[in-house]
């Protein structure tokens, strides 16, 4: 009886917190195998075998915990006078980042309830901040010129075209917002015979859309990666990798076919990793809050988890330490056929 109102005051405590922690896309619905993806993550963190109910209230704890020593961090490293706090004018230009944006209640000081309130760690936030970094660049408060964008990025410029929702040639932070939301549109497969065909960005969805194919479409045998921009959330990049792996799937790309970052990442993901002439393949130092991937030290333990997918997926280190040198985080360098075969992405001769 006494196990049993416990379990009863827990529940009325913490069910919508774990709920929220189910759901791992934020989209206000639990998917089972999303569900499962979650406590799969959680169990693997702690290393035990299952989750007492009991125990529930300890892991929302750990989590919120960690989300605020994550802040604690950022803030700490930008609080020049060292008073404790985030003063707005402290927030360094160069990093993308509007700190009215965290500074909710405009007293000019950014306290970590107010950066959890906002919730960077979403995607959301992420394309929020792309928005602000594009018109930071072109010095721009309202909307840019495409014209004047073409001049410096003409593919970027292409896409702005498309996605101009008034055709006046001129963007809007409203449609960038909308156009990178869309063209962010989160991973998907679709099943054409033992094929699976994947587009779209790579995110905390992806883990538990690959456990749902592997349990729906066991007669899968190979992911033909369509359009594959990136990813959104390297961990979790990394988690759905692991999984094609466990089960022996294989990559490919068509003559059309294109990946980059992220997307080349899940790529090595293949047991058998091949490709046809044309596809292209797209690679770039990681980055954020303004710093570059080769801007840290190599012994620096942020390039370890880099380091052990490498190793993971049978890749030389060395394609890692590539990537970081071949491109800074906003451009992209894609890979000549030679790069391919040097540093063993792909497991058969390029078809023709």
């Amino acid at each position: 009886m006494l196990t049993a109102i416990i379990t009863i005051a827990l529940a009325q405590t913490t069910t919508t917190e774990f709920a929220k922690m189910l759901d791992v896309d934020g989209d206000g619905i639990i998917h089972p195998m999303e569900a499962a993806s979650a406590l799969q993550f959680m169990l693997e963190e702690s290393g035990a075998e299952g989750i007492s109910i009991l125990e529930i209230e300890s892991i929302l704890e750990e989590r919120n915990l960690y989300e605020r020593e994550e802040i604690q961090l950022f803030v700490d490293e930008f609080d020049t006078n060292d008073d404790g706090n985030l003063q707005t004018s402290e927030v360094p230009t160069e990093m993308g980042i509007k700190p009215e944006t965290f500074d909710l209640n405009v007293d000019g000081v950014i306290s970590i309830d107010e950066i959890l309130e906002v919730n960077p760690f979403s995607d959301a936030f992420m394309i929020k901040m792309e928005v602000d970094s594009v018109f930071e660049d072109y010095d721009e408060t309202e909307s840019i010129s495409i014209k004047t964008i073409f001049e410096e990025e003409p593919d970027f410029a292409e896409f702005l075209f498309g996605i101009d929702a008034n055709k006046d040639k001129r963007i809007d932070r409203d449609e960038l917002y909308v156009g990178l939301l869309e063209d962010m549109a989160p991973a998907t497969f679709e099943i054409e015979g033992k094929n699976a065909m994947m587009s779209g960005t790579i995110g905390a969805s992806t883990p538990f859309r690959v456990m749902e194919l592997l349990l729906h479409h066991p007669e899968v045998k190979t992911i033909i990666m369509v359009d594959v921009p990136g990813s959104v959330d390297d961990v979790s990049n990394f988690q759905a990798c692991q999984m094609v792996r466990l089960h022996g799937l294989n990559t490919h790309l068509q003559s059309d076919g294109i990946v980059s970052s992220g997307g080349t990442d899940f790529f090595q993901a293949g047991v058998e990793r091949t490709c046809e002439k044309g596809a292209r393949f797209g690679i770039h130092s990681w980055g954020g809050f303004g710093i570059e991937g080769d801007q840290i030290p190599k012994e620096s333990d942020e390039h370890q988890m880099y380091l052990d997918f490498c190793d993971e997926m049978s890749i030389p280190q060395s394609f890692y330490w590539y990537t970081l040198k071949a491109a800074p985080t906003s451009g992209m360098h894609w890979m000549t056929e030679s790069e391919l075969y040097r540093f063993k992405l792909i497991t058969s001769p390029i078809l023709e």
